[in-house]
């Protein structure tokens, strides 16, 4: 496949499986924002380009207007999540706008029926969660959740959070890692589309970290992936050590990157 054509695979993908799982969606030109009225996670409060977008400068300058105009009357800072390759010219665009760059990741990917074979660890018990599992399993994973990336004293999420946010993800596999019987890594499968799926959200907590839960975690995951016939599974890694777990497991550089900008303020 050909970098272009993994660009507009992975875009497609990304949004149709936020799509599904949207509180809120309003298109905007060639950007898609997806906003929760009820909290302010980074993850529910942001933005996706369309699987294909104008290399126009005017069109995106009105586009970037009519975005920012969008986020205001949802009362949330304007946040984007770009794949891209190095040519496109939405981020340096961008950046002109007043935008600042949070992070630039590479983009990985791997075909799972290729990946690399992964020991278990006897010390790592991973559950897949399904559908129908118990709501507190959700729990778990969201206080995993946002004890790894925002907030390390988060409390448990209540029960009616939990239920929201297992019907939002259906379909989504996803997976809880366990040591001692105590919950402490999650990660999932976002939703497959045309045999294309991202692992995303993986994380441990941070007493439990390089004790192999991640590494665990992300071979269920590829397990899974290989049983449904996804051929291409992708994602991006937060810094070297959790890159070097993916390229352990068979991922390898797909040439994309994922910057994620924002604008803290409207003014500047």
């Amino acid at each position: 496949m050909t970098a272009t054509g993994m660009l507009h695979q992975i875009r497609s993908q990304m949004l149709a499986s936020k799509v599904a799982a949207a509180v809120q969606h309003d298109a905007v030109g060639c950007f898609h924002v997806f906003t929760a009225p009820d909290n302010t996670r980074v993850w529910e409060n942001m933005g996706l380009t369309a699987a294909e977008i104008s290399e126009d400068e005017a069109t995106l300058v009105n586009d970037i207007a009519a975005l920012n105009a969008c986020f205001a009357s949802r009362d949330r800072m304007p946040r984007l999540e770009v794949v891209h390759s190095r040519s496109d010219v939405l981020i340096p665009l961008l950046k002109q706008q007043g935008w600042q760059v949070e992070g630039e990741y590479i983009v990985y990917g791997c075909q799972p029926d290729a990946s690399t074979h992964i020991d278990p660890n006897p010390g790592v018990q991973t559950v897949e969660i399904l559908d129908d599992s118990p709501v507190s399993a959700m729990q778990a994973m969201m206080q995993i959740g946002e004890r790894a990336f925002e907030n390390p004293d988060a409390p448990l999420p209540d029960v009616d959070a939990a239920v929201a946010a297992q019907l939002r993800w259906r379909g989504m596999p996803k997976v809880l890692a366990y040591i001692d019987g105590e919950p402490d890594g999650s990660g999932m499968l976002t939703l497959p589309v045309n045999g294309c799926s991202e692992l995303a959200g993986i994380c441990t907590l941070e007493n439990y970290r390089c004790r192999g839960v991640a590494t665990q975690v992300v071979a269920h995951l590829i397990r899974i992936a290989r049983e449904r016939e996804i051929s291409l599974a992708y994602l991006t890694a937060a810094d070297e050590a959790a890159a070097r777990i993916y390229v352990r497991a068979g991922f390898a550089p797909t040439g994309l990157y994922q910057t994620n900008i924002s604008r803290v303020s409207l003014d500047t």
